[in-house]
């Protein structure tokens, strides 16, 4: 009889994980881009919350390169039984010169544009960074194409992201527009989210098109 070949799933179940918290985080300093370890409090909850899978099967977990995104994976991986994978493109939006200041840094050196960042994020281009839209295009198409790799996606993804990289792919997923991604960004540590192989490969197509 002449081989055949399961069929790709049309649905992907994706688990979206918020990454544990580095020390600059829990202080209030922008981190973007940079590669901290997690702090001992973030050690404690991530515990207890990647507890409360026990007993859930994935396939894999992704992750971006920081230190912080990888420690989340490795604790989520090791409750879920799952193989860990690193991302570069799922790595949190740049900040440029504006990482590891305070809010109140930057109310103080650029009040006008800080305040615009806060109510509108894609309004402002900050110094020698990304802007959210340029962002959120590299982080959906990376984890899309992560995705579409994988051999065997059921009976889950794991995708680890730090605060802002979570927010947008959050936007993504939900069709939240980015204008909302500070609200969009308190979300649980983890959530269940039903992914379509023609929503992967419109993120696809659209990277393309922007590069």
């Amino acid at each position: 009889m002449p081989e055949t070949t399961m069929a790709k799933p049309e649905q992907i179940n994706v688990l979206l994980i918020r990454s544990g918290e580095s020390e600059w985080d829990r202080t209030g300093r922008l981190v973007g881009k940079a590669d901290l370890p997690l702090c001992e409090k973030a050690k404690q909850d991530l515990a207890e919350a990647s507890a409360l899978l026990d007993g859930v099967d994935l396939s894999i977990v992704l992750h971006a390169a920081d230190q912080c995104s990888a420690s989340t994976a490795a604790m989520y991986s090791r409750v879920t039984e799952s193989k860990t994978r690193e991302i570069d493109d799922l790595a949190d939006v740049d900040l440029g010169l504006w990482e590891g200041l305070r809010g109140q840094d930057l109310e103080d050196k650029a009040p006008t544009a800080y305040r615009e960042w806060r109510e509108n994020p894609l309004n402002v281009q900050v110094p020698e960074g990304e802007s959210m839209m340029e962002a959120s295009g590299r982080i959906s198409a990376g984890l899309a194409r992560a995705i579409e790799k994988l051999r065997a996606p059921d009976p889950g993804v794991g995708v680890v992201l730090r605060p802002m990289a979570y927010g947008l792919i959050r936007c993504w997923l939900t069709g939240r527009p980015v204008s909302e991604l500070w609200e969009v960004m308190d979300g649980p540590a983890a959530e269940w989210h039903e992914v379509s192989r023609a929503k992967l490969k419109q993120a696809r197509e659209e990277s393309r098109i922007g590069s």
